[in-house]
């Protein structure tokens, strides 16, 4: 009894796995390592109430029920895993039958700061560095700021607070440095930081505007 049982809930899983495509399929199919908190059942419970446009909200690892999906397309999807951390995956063609999956992890502490890794469609790690070079603090400095400036504020910031999002098929990255530093902190710097920086994605790669 307990075989048949097994056998049929492996028949089942398969079923509605196939019942899925793009980017919605790979979020099912991924084995925990990024989705952590959501179990393989939650992940499905997420997608059919998001498709029957139920409320998509579950209870996942954490035993909070803040998990949910906030948009989701054949190539786009954006998750709220937690209160506190967002997950984005964006397919990106390589060519005529090959694709990248990009992520972008997102955590408020309250602060936004992101992390951006692409895997390929067996959710096998790639190296980041062969699609983007990443935002670093002075991708944000202005050109006209004066050296001395730039200097102080280099040596200052320990952490850059940077937040990744998808629109489109672009790329945006945003300092949070005024969120990060309050007040008369960052006063002195505001006027040499941009607020943002946007990469295009051209031939597979991102490439900075």
């Amino acid at each position: 009894m307990r075989k048949i049982l097994l056998l049929l809930l492996v028949a089942s899983a398969s079923i509605s796995c196939a019942a899925y495509e793009g980017v919605a399929r790979l979020f099912a199919e991924e084995s925990g390592e990024l989705f952590n908190s959501l179990s393989y059942s939650a992940r499905y419970q997420m997608l059919n109430n998001y498709s029957s446009a139920e409320k998509s909200e579950v209870l996942n690892n954490l035993q909070t029920s803040e998990s949910r999906i906030i948009t989701l397309e054949h190539d786009y999807m954006k998750i709220a895993t937690s209160a506190g951390k967002t997950v984005e995956l964006k397919l990106i063609a390589q060519g005529k039958k090959d694709s990248v999956l990009a992520v972008i992890e997102t955590v408020s502490t309250p602060v936004k700061d992101s992390r951006l890794s692409f895997y390929d469609m067996k959710w096998k790690r790639l190296d980041t560095s062969k699609f983007i070079v990443l935002p670093t603090l002075d991708d944000f400095i202005v050109a006209k700021a004066p050296k001395h400036s730039r200097d102080e504020l280099k040596r200052l910031v320990n952490f850059a607070m940077i937040e990744m999002r998808f629109e489109g098929n672009d790329l945006v990255a945003r300092c949070n440095l005024e969120d990060f530093y309050m007040g008369d902190d960052f006063r002195h710097y505001k006027s040499i930081v941009a607020s943002r920086v946007s990469y295009v994605l051209h031939k597979g790669k991102f490439k900075k505007k």
